[in-house]
C-alpha cells in the first residue's frame, strides 16, 4: 500500500489526543485502517480500541475495508460502532442499573410524525393557530426542532431563541414539551434520545459517568465535521482521562447545521475539550485534478470559521474540467448529457445535484420531454409536489375536467388547491370539502362559501370568500386560454407567494415551495399552450417511466450526496439570491452565508472528471474569468442583483481553469493567455505542490479605487444589502450609500448597531 508522508505521520501518531483536517477524497479511511492496523501492532488490545462513526453505511463501509487489511495479517478486530449504537448500548446498561426507565425503542418515521402532530393538534384546539401548523413543510420543520433540541445540552425553549424564528412559531417550545410528555407516557423512546437521554443522565449523575469512563485507550472518530453537542459529550464521557482520542474531519464540509453540527467543533472546540490534541492535515485529494482543487480553494478561503489548509490534487490524479453553462430557454441538461454519452459515457456515471429540490422542477421537465430516463432520490418527482398538483388543479377547474381522473385522485388534487394557499379550516373540513367538490366541482364556489361561519375568525372568512370568488373566476375564463394566464392569474390574485413566506419556519422552504411554482411557470411560458392542450402535455409526460432499471440519470441533493462521487456532476439554479439562499434578517444571512459555501464546496467537490455549473446569463461573469479576478462585483445593474451566483466569481474559474490545465500538462511556465487579477491563492497553491511554473507577479499599475492586493472593498463595490466586515465592529450589512462621491457609507453591524464610514478608512472585506 502507498501511502504519503502526510498519512504515514497520522498513523505513526504517538502522544496524546490528535486531530486530522482531511480535504474532499483524501484517503482518510485508508489512513484511519491503517491507523487501526499500527496500533494493534504496537500491542494495543483490540477491546481497549473504540472507532466511532456517524451511520451505518459508513460503518459498514469502513469494517469491511478494515477487514481486508487485518484478517490477513492476522489481527484481530476492535469495535466499530455508531455513536447511536454506543447510546443504545448505554441506554440498556442504565436501564438495567435503574437510572433511566425501560421504555422500548421505536424506529418507524411514522410514530414521530403521529406524536408531532398529535401534539401540534393539542395547541390549535386549546390555544387556537393556523391549521398550516400541520403542513407537510411546517411538521418537517418541527421534527427538526425536536432533533436540535436532543441534538444539544439546553431547554428547548433556550435553543428556541437562538435560532432566530418568527415569533408566530413559539409554539414548537410548547409542541416539543407535550411531544416528550406523551412520548414518556406511551413508554417508548425514539432514535434520537439513544444519545440524548444517556448523555444527560451523566451531566445529571457524576457516578453514572464516571462508570462509563476509562475503559478505552484508544477512540477514533471518522467524519468529525459533523459532531453534535450531545455527541461530543458523549465521547468526553467515554474517553474520560485514560483514553487518546483521533478525530478526523474537514470544517469545509460541515453541512449539516440542523442536526446541530458546527464547523467551531474541529475548528477549536476540540483542542478545548481534549488539550494539548496535534494537528495533522490530509492535503491531497486523489478524486480529482489541479483545476478543480484550484477552484475549491479559491471558494472556500472566503470562509472565516476554518483552517488555512489548501486542497492540492495528487500528482497521478486525473484532470477534471470546469464548464459553465447558461440557463437557457431550452434547458442546458439536454446538451451536456448528449455531449457526456457521445463520448462513450453512461448516464449512471452522472448526478444533478441540487440545492433545493425546487431546482431539480425545469431539469426534470427537460428530461421528460427528451425521454431521458432519471431517478429522482429525496424527494417527490415534479407531478407530484403539492405546489405543482394545485397549479394543474386549477388548469382543469378552468377547462371542465376537475372529475376525470378518478374520486381518490381527484380529491387529492382539490386537497392540495384548497391548501396552496390553506383556507384555514381544519383538516377533517378540508378532507369533506375536497370530498363534496370532487363530486361536483362545478359547485365548487358555492361550496366553499358554505364554509363560512360567523364563529370563524374575522381573516379565515375572509380567506374563504376569497377563494370562492377565484374559483369562479377561472371557472368563468375561456378553456382557450393560455395555461399561463391561469397560473398567474391564481398566484397573482391568491398571494400565494406572500402565504408560503408568512407561513414557513425558514426561508429555504418557502424558496423552495416558490420556486417550484416559477419552474413550472416558466416551463408553461416556453410551451405558450393553451389550458387543453397544455395539460394534454402534461398527461403525456406524467406516462414517461421516469426511474427505469437501465441507465439513467440521478438527481439529488447536495446533503445526500456528501461522501460520495461521480465522474461528472452539474450544479444547476446558480442565482444569486437562490444559492446562496440567504435570508432577509442580516444577522441569520451573516452566519448563513458560510454555510451556503461549505455546501457549494461539497457539491463541486464530488466530480471527478468533470463538473458543469448552470447559471443564469451573466456577462460580468465572463469579463471576471478572463481578467483572472476571484471577486464578486457587488454593484448593482438596474437596481438588482447580479444573476449570476458569487460563488461562481469566488472560484475564479478563468484561472482555476487554465493554470490547472498548464499544472496538469506538466509545463514550467504560465501561458501568456493566462491573466491573473486575484493571484494570491494561485501562488499558495503552486508553491505548495512545489511546481515548477514560477509564481505571479502582483500588478504594477493600481487603477483609481482600486485595493485588490490587500482586498478592501473600493466604493464603487458598495451598494445596498452588500454583507461586510469590519476589522473592529466585525459583520455588517450596508443600508445606504450616503454620498458615493465622498466614499460615505451606512453600515449596519450586529452588535454595534448603525456605523456612518467613509469606505476608503473603513477597509471593509467582502463577507
Amino acid at each position: 500500500m502507498n501511502l504519503t508522508t502526510e498519512q504515514q505521520h497520522i498513523i505513526t501518531h504517538s502522544g496524546g489526543h490528535a486531530k486530522v483536517s482531511a480535504v474532499a477524497g483524501s484517503g482518510k479511511t485508508t489512513t484511519m485502517v491503517s491507523r487501526v492496523k499500527h496500533l494493534l501492532e504496537q500491542g494495543v488490545a483490540a477491546n481497549h480500541l473504540l472507532i466511532l462513526m456517524f451511520n451505518k453505511s459508513a460503518r459498514d463501509s469502513f469494517a469491511a475495508k478494515m477487514n481486508g487489511i487485518l484478517a490477513p495479517a492476522g489481527l484481530p478486530f476492535p469495535e466499530v460502532r455508531t455513536f447511536h449504537s454506543l447510546g443504545l448500548r448505554l441506554v440498556n446498561s442504565f436501564a438495567r442499573q435503574g437510572a433511566l426507565p425501560a421504555y422500548t425503542l421505536k424506529t418507524e418515521e411514522f410514530l414521530i410524525e403521529k406524536l408531532a402532530k398529535e401534539s401540534i393538534r393539542h395547541i390549535l384546539d386549546q390555544y387556537g393557530g393556523s391549521e398550516e401548523w400541520l403542513a407537510k413543510e411546517n411538521l418537517e420543520s418541527f421534527l427538526t426542532f425536536i432533533d436540535l433540541v436532543k441534538s444539544e445540552t439546553m431547554p428547548a425553549a433556550q435553543l428556541y431563541d437562538g435560532l432566530n424564528l418568527d415569533h408566530c412559531f413559539e409554539y414548537f417550545i410548547e409542541a416539543f414539551l407535550l411531544f416528550e410528555k406523551s412520548r414518556k407516557a406511551q413508554k417508548i423512546r425514539f432514535y434520537a434520545d439513544l444519545i440524548y437521554e444517556p448523555v444527560t443522565a451523566m451531566l445529571a449523575d457524576k457516578k453514572l459517568a464516571s462508570w462509563v469512563a476509562d475503559h478505552m485507550d484508544h477512540i477514533i472518530v471518522d467524519e468529525y465535521q459533523d459532531i453534535n453537542e450531545v455527541q461530543q459529550q458523549l465521547l468526553k464521557f467515554i474517553a474520560g482521562r485514560r483514553a487518546k482520542v483521533m478525530v478526523v474531519g474537514d470544517e469545509d464540509q460541515c453541512i449539516y447545521e440542523w442536526r446541530g453540527a458546527k464547523p467551531e467543533y474541529i475548528t477549536y472546540r476540540f483542542q478545548d475539550d481534549f488539550p494539548k490534541a496535534k494537528t495533522y492535515t490530509l492535503s491531497y485529494t486523489f478524486r480529482y485534478g489541479h483545476r478543480l482543487s484550484l477552484a475549491a480553494n479559491h471558494l472556500i478561503a472566503n470562509n472565516k470559521m476554518r483552517d488555512r489548509k489548501l486542497c492540492l490534487s495528487f500528482a497521478t490524479t486525473c484532470d477534471s474540467l470546469l464548464s459553465c453553462r447558461e440557463d437557457k430557454e431550452l434547458h442546458p441538461i439536454l446538451a451536456i448529457l448528449k455531449e457526456w454519452t457521445d463520448q462513450g459515457n453512461k448516464l449512471r456515471d452522472g448526478a444533478v445535484l441540487v440545492r433545493m429540490f425546487a431546482m431539480s422542477v425545469p431539469v426534470e421537465l427537460a428530461l421528460l420531454e427528451a425521454g431521458i430516463p432519471y431517478r429522482l432520490l429525496g424527494h417527490e418527482n415534479v407531478f407530484e409536489c403539492r405546489e405543482i398538483k394545485s397549479l394543474i388543479g386549477h388548469l382543469k377547474l378552468c377547462c371542465g375536467s376537475l372529475g376525470d381522473e378518478g374520486l381518490e385522485t381527484t380529491i387529492d388534487i382539490i386537497e392540495a388547491m384548497l391548501t396552496n394557499p390553506h383556507l384555514g379550516l381544519k383538516r377533517d373540513k378540508i378532507s369533506f370539502l375536497a370530498r363534496e367538490i370532487a363530486r361536483m366541482p362545478e359547485q365548487a364556489p358555492q361550496r366553499i362559501l358554505a364554509q363560512v361561519r360567523s364563529s370563524l375568525p374575522q381573516f379565515i372568512q375572509t380567506q374563504l370568500e376569497d377563494a370562492a370568488e377565484l374559483w369562479h373566476e377561472i371557472q368563468n375564463m375561456p378553456p382557450f386560454s393560455k395555461a399561463l394566464t391561469i397560473m398567474d392569474t391564481v398566484v397573482g390574485k391568491s398571494k400565494l407567494f406572500s402565504f408560503y413566506r408568512k407561513i414557513s419556519t425558514r426561508s429555504a422552504i418557502a424558496e423552495n415551495r416558490i420556486k417550484t411554482c416559477q419552474a413550472f411557470i416558466r416551463f408553461s411560458r416556453r410551451l405558450d399552450l393553451s389550458v387543453g392542450s397544455f395539460l394534454e402535455k402534461i398527461n403525456h409526460l406524467r406516462r414517461t417511466d421516469t426511474a427505469p432499471e437501465g441507465d439513467h440519470l440521478l438527481i439529488t441533493s447536495i446533503h445526500r450526496a456528501k461522501g460520495l462521487e461521480w465522474p461528472l456532476v452539474i450544479i444547476p439554479g446558480l442565482e444569486e439570491g437562490s444559492f446562496p439562499l440567504l435570508s432577509d434578517d442580516s444577522q441569520t444571512a451573516f452566519d448563513n452565508l458560510e454555510d451556503e459555501r461549505r455546501l457549494f464546496y461539497v457539491a463541486m467537490t464530488r466530480a471527478i472528471r468533470k463538473v458543469v455549473f448552470i447559471h443564469p446569463q451573466d456577462k460580468r461573469l465572463n469579463k471576471h474569468k478572463k481578467a483572472g479576478s476571484a471577486r464578486f462585483p457587488y454593484t448593482f445593474i438596474d437596481k438588482a442583483p447580479l444573476p449570476a451566483s458569487r460563488f461562481l466569481y469566488e472560484t475564479n474559474l478563468g484561472l482555476s481553469d487554465k493554470l490547472g490545465l498548464a499544472i496538469q500538462q506538466g509545463k514550467t511556465s504560465a501561458p501568456e493567455t493566462i491573466n491573473a487579477k486575484d493571484i494570491h491563492m494561485a501562488n499558495r497553491y503552486l508553491k505548495a505542490i512545489d511546481s515548477s511554473l514560477k509564481p505571479f507577479d502582483k500588478l504594477k499599475k493600481k487603477r483609481k479605487h482600486q485595493r485588490k492586493e490587500v482586498g478592501f472593498l473600493g466604493i464603487e463595490e458598495l451598494a445596498e444589502g452588500v454583507m461586510v466586515r469590519h476589522c473592529i465592529f466585525g459583520a455588517g450589512v450596508v443600508t445606504a450609500i450616503l454620498d458615493r462621491k465622498a466614499g460615505k457609507v451606512d453600515v449596519l453591524f450586529d452588535g454595534y448597531g448603525e456605523k456612518v464610514l467613509m469606505s476608503e478608512i473603513a477597509k471593509l472585506t467582502p463577507m
